[in-house]
This record gives structure tokens, sequence and C-alpha cells, in this order.
């Protein structure tokens, strides 16, 4: 599951905030329903949001190429050409000065009269790589066009960092954008972002402007995913909500699949970028067909566009909603509009229904949550899992494509992967309960990481086949984690625990390039840190309670009884 996905899954509960329109006799479901159900409208409408998803994967799973290591050759400032012995060739002297020597050093020359002196350099000591010549024939990234190798190979790191901030400052900002302003404003508004910023970096000729320009990146591919996750949705009726939320998680993973044949046929950066970003533009010729959410219009009292949007939804799906909209006007927006009979003593019945509101919500804060001991220790555990299946997540994905053997092959494999991850999960779920299949796919995750390190590197499939498994645990246990979160929070603060949940899987996502950067030290060493992590936060998992077939908790009291 993607970082976007994760921040803005929880939108399907955020959905009980919008005021739902309803009276004893009619409720905007049934509005939904009378308009056709899962009609055409919806099924155009859904196959427009999926391909848009995977445009999304595929731009936002990019960065694994883009910053793909390219081979270079270390040669001396002051190198002449005209002074190379005869008898070689210019690219076999520098095979001589780099000899032996590690990749960012290079052997001092020392010259006669009219050549470099060959004979001289055994006892030469080796000077620093000052100067960098990049093999590009096989593909381009940022590496070999910002120089990032060396002492400078940290700051690649950044780059990812700069794109996870911005998609979680977005995850943060937006959703309240779109609350105000309406899903289809904020998605539109989101592609832009994406399309300018994306022609910034990819011709940015500083990595400080490709930074920034990666970061408002982020920020446009948060807002343009949460709005049509969002947008899809609120056109739904309940029954259709949980297919499509798993029809989701599996087209993520189609689209890096996709993303790693596109690789392939495209070898150059920038090239990459553009025929991950454009594809947006295509959005722009749906401005008069999409429309806004009918349950976003009536909570924001518009409801005469409410009512046109539900009469292009009933004529697509070629029903009658007259008779409905007429009782939907009459009896509920009216009621809505208000006229003044008991108008005091509805005023008063309202006014004490928001001070209990506030009361309960005063007393069931997260906050409270954190001042009660077992609720903090459940909280805590909860989000340090989060953040350690995001370091996973990432961290193997990203580096798949540094690993021995197709980095094509390598990806697609990490991709593919995530769809039996999902299936596993989900038929586990009702096998052995909630808490316990977590644990195991978070500690297999961690062991495969961790062995990947100690295997023959003859070979480069069994390490590639140990981090694969590694990926399939860290993928399984965070779709199960998803929902032992909601299950474990009380309904009053469940929206308010899950985001703080995406906060910490955010900065777990941005760690993770952080994490991939201690290979400078020792190449051993990244994955040896995702395999212990994964294996204490699957032992913490232990800690959590079995919740399979009891009630949601409602209070912060319910909760310090699991």
């Amino acid at each position: 599951m993607d970082e976007a996905t994760t921040n803005f899954v929880s939108d399907e509960e955020n959905l009980e905030v919008i005021p739902e329109v309803s009276s004893k006799n009619l409720d905007i479901e049934d509005v939904f329903e009378e308009c056709g159900g899962y009609g055409y409208f919806q099924l155009l409408l859904t196959l427009v949001m999926l391909f848009f998803v995977m445009i999304n994967a595929m731009l936002y799973m990019s960065m694994v190429y883009i910053g793909v290591q390219i081979p270079f050759t270390c040669f001396p400032p002051e190198l002449n050409s005209s002074l190379i012995p005869e008898n070689i060739t210019s690219e076999e002297f520098l095979e001589v000065l780099n000899y032996k020597i590690d990749e960012c050093s290079v052997i001092d020359l020392q010259q006669n009269d009219s050549s470099y002196d060959l004979s001289s350099m055994n006892s030469t000591k080796p000077r620093n790589c000052e100067r960098r010549r990049f093999d590009t024939r096989d593909m381009s990234s940022i590496v070999s066009e910002f120089d990032l190798v060396c002492e400078r190979r940290w700051l690649k790191n950044t780059a990812f960092s700069a794109l996870f901030i911005g998609c979680l400052v977005g995850s943060l900002g937006f959703g309240i954008l779109a609350d105000r302003f309406g899903r289809r404003r904020l998605f539109f508004i989101g592609c832009v972002m994406v399309l300018i910023p994306n022609t910034i970096k990819v011709n940015s000729p500083s990595l400080l402007l490709f930074n920034i320009a990666y970061f408002f990146e982020g920020l446009g591919m948060s807002a343009s995913f949460q709005s049509a996750y969002s947008l899809l949705i609120e056109m739904l009726c309940l029954q259709h909500r949980m297919p499509l939320n798993f029809t989701l998680h599996c087209t993520f993973p189609i689209g890096t699949m996709c993303l790693a044949g596109i690789s392939y046929a495209i070898r150059d950066w920038q090239h990459l970028q553009y025929a991950t970003s454009l594809p947006h533009l295509l959005f722009f010729l749906l401005w008069k067909w999409l429309p806004e959410s009918p349950r976003w219009l009536l909570s924001k009292k518009r409801y005469e566009e409410a009512e046109n949007i539900f009469k292009r939804i009933a004529k697509s799906n070629k029903r009658g909603v007259d008779g409905m909209l007429k009782i939907l006007r009459e009896d509920v927006i009216g009621r809505e509009e208000g006229t003044e009979l008991n108008g005091k003593a509805e005023a008063l019945i309202a006014n004490n229904q928001t001070n209990s509101a506030a009361k309960a919500r005063k007393t069931n804060t997260v906050l409270d949550l954190l001042r009660k001991p077992r609720s903090a220790m459940l909280s805590i555990n909860i989000w340090f899992c989060w953040f350690i299946n995001s370091v996973l997540y990432y961290g193997v994905t990203m580096n798949s494509v540094d690993m021995a053997g197709s980095r094509y092959l390598n990806f697609f494999l990490m991709s593919l992967i995530e769809l039996p991850a999902g299936i596993v999960c989900s038929y586990s779920f009702h096998l052995f309960g909630h808490r316990k299949p977590i644990c195991f796919f978070m500690i297999f995750g961690g062991i495969n990481c961790l062995a990947s390190n100690f295997v023959s590197k003859d070979s480069s499939w069994f390490p590639l086949i140990l981090v694969v498994l590694g990926k399939f645990g860290c993928t399984a246990s965070w779709d199960g984690l998803y929902l032992l979160s909601a299950e474990i929070f009380p309904t009053i603060i469940r929206i308010s625990c899950m985001g703080i949940a995406s906060t910490f899987s955010s900065i777990g996502a941005i760690s993770a390039p952080l994490i991939l950067g201690l290979s400078s030290y020792a190449s051993w060493l990244p994955l040896s840190v995702f395999g212990v992590l994964g294996i204490v936060s699957g032992l913490l998992t232990l800690l959590l309670p079995e919740v399979k077939d009891t009630s949601l908790p409602q209070t912060v009291e319910d909760m310090e009884k699991l």
C-alpha cells in the first residue's frame, strides 16, 4: 500500500463527518439507490479514478528509478589527454588510475617530459576523486545529473525525503481545503500542482531547486489523490465502498508494475518523469464531465447543484429520479432551510445536543487517551508499528533497484508481491484472528531482510527472493494493521487517532531513504536495520488485544478495558 493511499484511505471513515441528509422517510443512500446504485455512471467514474490511481502510482514510485546508482569513473582534474601514452586509449588509462582502489579515489598523476609515467603509479598514493565521468549509456538519473556520489552521496536521499514531506503536509492541509472548497476543485488544483513542479524539477539546474519542486509535487499528488478518493467514495452506496477499497489497494501495485516496463523502455530520467506526469493532462478533458460530490454539496446547502448532479447520474443510468428528488426537496431540504415553527424549541434542543456533544468530546480526546495508562500504551504501540511498516515498505522497495540482477525485474517482483500479500492477510484474519497474523507477518518480513545479508552473493536470485518475501511480510502486516488500528481506537476519536497513525507512517517514509544512506558505511547495514525493526515491531504487536468478533470501543473508557 502506498503512502498516499495510507494517508487517505481513512477518508472513508471521514464521511461520517459530512452531515447526512435524512428524514424519517428518506435517506441520501435511498437517492443513490434510486439513481441506479452502482450503474453506468459510477462504473465510468470508477474506471477514470482507477486510471488516475495507476498514473499517480507510477509518478510517485518513479523516485526509485530517478535516483538509481549510475556507474562512474574518477579522473584527476588536471588530466591532459595529449599526455596519455600512445599505446593505450583514454578509457584504458582511466581504468589504470582507478585500479584496486575505492571508487571515490584515484591515483595521482606523475609525468615525464612527454607523457604520464605509468611505471610510477604503483608507488603513488591515491587522492580523493574530484571529477567524475558517469556512464549513462544504459540509463541516467539525478545521481549523474547532480553528481550525487562519494562525498555528495547522502544528498540523493534528501530528494526523496522532500517528496515524502510534501505528501505529509499535503495530507494534513488539503483534506481541510477539500472539505471547504469541494473535492472536484481540489482534484484539478492537485493535477496542476503535479504538472508545474514536475516541469520545474526536470529542468532544474540545481539539486536545491529540484528538492523544492519535488516537495510541491508531493503536495499536488496528495491533493489530487485525496480529492479523487473522497469524490469516488461519496458517489457510491454503502455496500459498494468496501469492494472499491480493495480494488484501489490492487490498482496501486498494478500501476507500479507498469512503471517497471515503462522504465525499461525509457532510460532517461527526465523523459521518464514526463512520461509519468503528462498523463495528468488527460483529466482536464473531463473538466465539464466530472461532477462535484452531491454529499458535499448538500452539506454546504447547495441543494440545486446537488439535484442537478443526481439527475445526471440517473439519466446516465437510465433511471427516473424526479419523484425521489421531490421528496428530498420538500421533506429534507425544506426542513434544513427551516420554517420558524417551533423554532425556539428546536434551537433549545440543538443547543442541548451541542453542549452534550462538546462535553463528551472534552472527556474523550486524544489527550484523554494518552492520560490513561493502557490506552496510551496501546496507542503508542500502534503508531510505532505504523512507523516501522512504512520504513520497511519504502526501504525495501527503494533498495530493490540497487540490488544485483535486473533492476526492472526486481522492482516488478516487489510490486507483484503486494497482490497476494493482501489476499493472504485477509484470509489469515478469518482463520487466526487479527493480532497473531500481524505479528507473524512483521517478524517474517524482518527475518527475511536480515537473512538476505548472509546468503552467498554469487547468486543474485537468492537475496532477491528473500527481500521480496520481506516486502510480502511488511505489506501483509500493514494491510492488517490498518484494520486492527480502526478496531482498537474508540469511535469518538477514531478519525483523529488514525490521522496521527498516518502521520507516523509519513515520518517512516521520510526516514526510509535516510536509512538507505547507511549503505555508504556498510552495504549490509540498511537491510539489517529494517530486519531488526520488523522483528521488534512484530513482538510488540503481541501486547495489543485481540479484538476479532468484539464490539468496537465507543469511548476512551471502553478502549481502556480492552
